[in-house]
């Protein structure tokens, strides 16, 4: 799998224009400080990464980075490691792209228009070094459709209708109170207990409290918690999705980045893998809705699975339905079809070909964590008002 963005370039998709990108890294040569990298990462709080603890360009590259193969990365071996190309280096040669794959343009008819803020615009942007005509879609990352949340029970007597989704190996269940008392087994490490004595569940329940927990390195204070933010306390946050109007094909597939990776039809952000090496070191779970969402501080309400419970377009055929598109603007399609089966020679992005849709994604059973696994086109990327 090519790797566009360096190597410890762990928090951005590939950008667009270069005026147009974000600044998330705190170096003058473009990538995240290490203090930065540490926060994110190093769960155990030891000094050190391992194989376990990282994952994307990090994990890609691990091998390399790890020069005296101990099996960790080191702070000496991460400055050590190869410097960002300037971003006007960072481009796809143009032979990477393949015409004759079937493509289909974006619908902007899906949307659910009134999610949109203002109108979908059409501009010319450079996305790695390939001009191209993009989508300006601005929304507020707020489900209509559907109830967004719940997240955490209020008590370990709870049924599983007062909590969310959580996942372990693949594997889906129900946060009911009885889930969260039992965590101590099913983890099977008796320091967690998101309870107190009267039964009643530690959850976050502040704005100030979802700013302290929901993130990578969680206040201590926070460990052994429920976390969930309020999708209102995030109600003005503006999220720009810049995906281009017609998708192009890539033959060598894209790493996802650290931001959106695509748009459902409600204008709710598709985000990569939850971070759950982070969450869980903290004896943190951060349940998904039913609908496979949840909110933080920095992408307000986004999905992590595709579970059917938002707006979908049904196919002429018995093809499962289109849920959204991805941001380098396929189509993102359910798992299953009509007769409940499911499509058969996906390649490494969880993507295929036919003859009415082109080529186009199937979002991953809810248990893995992972909508998509890599993108086949040519990215476009977000950005967050916060």
């Amino acid at each position: 799998m090519k790797n566009l963005s360096v190597i410890l370039l762990v928090s951005l998709l590939i950008s667009c224009n270069s005026k147009k990108k974000k600044d998330l890294t705190n170096t003058e040569d473009g990538r995240p400080s290490l203090s930065q990298i540490f926060s994110e990462f190093d769960a155990d709080k030891d000094g050190k990464l391992s194989r376990a603890e990282v994952n994307g360009p990090l994990a890609d590259d691990f091998d390399a980075i790890d020069t005296n193969q101990d099996g960790f990365l080191s702070e000496t071996e991460l400055t050590a490691a190869p410097r960002p190309k300037h971003e006007e280096e960072q481009i796809i040669d143009k032979s990477e792209i393949n015409t004759t794959i079937k493509t289909l343009a974006i619908n902007t008819e899906y949307f659910i228009q009134d999610n949109i803020i203002g109108d979908i615009t059409q501009e010319k942007i450079t996305l790695s070094g390939i001009e191209t005509l993009c989508y300006v879609i601005k929304t507020h990352s707020q489900a209509t459709e559907h109830q967004m949340g719940p997240w955490c029970p209020r008590h370990i007597e709870d049924g599983m209708e007062k909590g969310g989704l959580w996942f372990k190996d693949d594997k889906v269940y129900d946060v009911s109170g009885h889930f969260i008392a039992q965590l101590d087994e099913f983890y099977s490490d008796d320091k967690w207990k998101l309870y107190r004595e009267d039964g009643t569940v530690k959850y976050t329940e502040t704005e100030k409290a979802c700013f302290a927990a929901a993130k990578p390195d969680v206040e201590e204070a926070y460990n052994n918690y429920c976390v969930e933010c309020l999708p209102e306390y995030f109600k003005d946050q503006v999220t720009t999705f810049f995906i281009p109007v017609k998708p192009v094909y890539l033959n060598t597939s894209q790493n996802l980045g650290r931001t959106g990776i695509g748009i459902a039809f409600n204008g709710v952000n598709f985000d990569p893998p939850a971070p759950t090496h982070a969450i869980l070191a903290a004896h943190t779970i951060a349940p998904l809705d039913d609908h496979g969402g949840h909110v933080n501080p920095h992408g307000g309400y986004h999905y992590h699975a595709v579970t059917g419970g938002t707006k979908e377009i049904e196919q002429p055929d018995v093809h499962a339905p289109i849920v959204g598109y991805a941001i380098d603007g396929f189509g993102i399609y359910a798992l299953k079809d009509k007769n409940d089966h499911l499509a058969a020679d996906l390649d490494e992005c969880g993507g295929h070909s036919d003859a009415v849709r082109g080529y186009h994604y199937h979002a991953g059973a809810v248990g893995d964590n992972q909508i998509i696994k890599c993108l086949h086109g040519l990215p476009g990327y977000t950005q967050v008002q916060e």
